[in-house]
């Protein structure tokens, strides 16, 4: 019998998952649930529910149910929402009881909050149709941090600091009203690329629910974003805390928290040697991520005063100031060059004309007391210029000496031929 298959059949909420497994010396497990699910989903799609919401895509799946996209018939342009399809793969009574008040909760959240704050989704409906749940919300257009917390890449120090900041100031809105997420993690963190903004989104989300002994525990969360008190099933506003500053750790490190280890003692994350940061801001994330939940930022506002210091304080000193905005410090380079070239132009030019002052004063001095080379060659032309002026005088007296001669003996002749004739 032990060498035989065994097909365990166990049915969920509105489809039939069969599983085969072999026997252990086989070491084979194969399973059709994924199939079976392919095919589940298909047939989901293009379903339109209420007459209203046409299911276009699934976006995503979890131990509750899973999440489409749809489009709204009803409304002009035909604009996306999200759908989400809550059917528990449980098929214990009590926990289908647990997931709707869950459910119920989710939408009373997102009406509570999507309504009065820009950065939480909107609550378009909520209804139950075949024995399933079904929430809409709005839908984001952006993407997760996922395409920003890239594993194996880190960040700068001033970067998280400006992405917790974002963080917290959307979660003070939500601990404001006494509100706890219990699932913040880089995939429920949407940057809205109509303006930048980073949007809070499910909220209430059951990931795994299980049995402990008699009673059913509901534990909501994420492991290495999950504090332990959460994962005991008592979450504090500070569990949420805990996980933003896994994200800031993640972010200077490049490392998931499963990558992470912590001190066996203490229980508290290590990670400084991993990451080039500054002592403040580690110290924040340390406390944000303290084992002990009394010992963290008890909310929100409190963990944001926090990086709003730890920012001024990196904004009023010199390399802080420069890491803050890479075009500053180039425009300030850029000033100080300038403002250099201008000392320099202007050293060179009063140099230059101290010195011309200087040898026109020297000269100046000089010429009445000793004649200068110039002197001496003008003196010397004058002087040539005189005695050829005489040389020229005196030969134009010779040659008038001459004519006069020539003429006389001219006028001899002529008497003397006359005399004869």
């Amino acid at each position: 019998m032990s060498q035989n298959p065994l097909i365990r059949k166990t049915f969920r909420s509105s489809f039939e998952t069969v599983k085969v497994l072999e026997s252990p010396e086989s070491g084979k497990n194969y399973s059709l649930a994924s199939v079976i699910r392919n095919r589940y989903h298909q047939s989901f799609v293009r379903k339109t529910l209420r007459n209203r919401f046409e299911i276009i895509k699934q976006l995503g799946s979890g131990g509750s149910g899973d999440t489409y996209l749809a489009i709204d018939l009803d409304l002009p342009g035909r604009p996306h929402c999200v759908v989400k399809h809550f059917h528990p793969k449980d098929s214990n009574p009590a926990v289908g009881a647990i997931a709707k008040k869950l459910f119920v909760r989710e939408a009373e959240v997102l009406y509570q909050l999507g309504n009065d704050h820009e950065q939480i989704p909107r609550l378009f409906a909520h209804f139950d149709e075949g024995g399933d749940f079904y929430l809409v919300q709005e839908y984001i257009d952006g993407h997760s941090l996922t395409q920003e917390i890239i594993p194996g890449q880190r960040l700068r120090e001033n970067a998280v600091l400006i992405l917790l900041k974002d963080i917290l100031e959307v979660l003070v809105f939500v601990h404001e009203h006494n509100i706890i997420h219990r699932d913040i993690k880089p995939q429920n963190l949407m940057r809205r690329h109509s303006d930048g903004k980073i949007v809070l989104i499910d909220f209430g989300s059951i990931k795994k629910i299980g049995a402990l002994g008699a009673g059913l525990t509901v534990v909501v969360g994420t492991p290495g974003y999950m504090p332990s008190e959460q994962a005991k099933g008592k979450p504090k506003l500070s569990s949420d805390i805990y996980a933003v500053g896994m994200i800031g750790i993640q972010a200077l490190t490049g490392l998931v928290p499963s990558q992470l280890q912590e001190d066996p003692e203490t229980g508290e994350v290590i990670w400084r040697h991993h990451a080039q940061v500054s002592d403040a801001f580690a110290d924040i994330l340390d406390r944000m991520t303290c084992d002990r939940h009394s010992q963290r930022y008890q909310s929100a506002a409190e963990a944001l005063e926090a990086i709003n210091s730890c920012l001024l304080g990196l904004e009023s000193s010199p390399s802080g100031g420069q890491k803050q905005n890479i075009i500053d410090s180039y425009f300030l380079a850029y000033r100080n060059f300038i403002l250099l070239l201008g000392i320099g132009l202007g050293a060179s030019t009063s140099l230059i004309v101290i010195i011309l002052i200087y040898t026109f004063l020297n000269a100046s001095t000089l010429l009445p007391q000793q004649p200068t080379q110039l002197k001496n060659i003008i003196q010397k032309f004058i002087h040539q210029s005189q005695l050829t002026n005489l040389n020229n005088l005196n030969s134009n007296t010779e040659l008038k000496k001459s004519n006069c001669s020539i003429a006389n003996s001219t006028e001899e002749i002529k008497f003397n031929c006359l005399t004869n004739n």
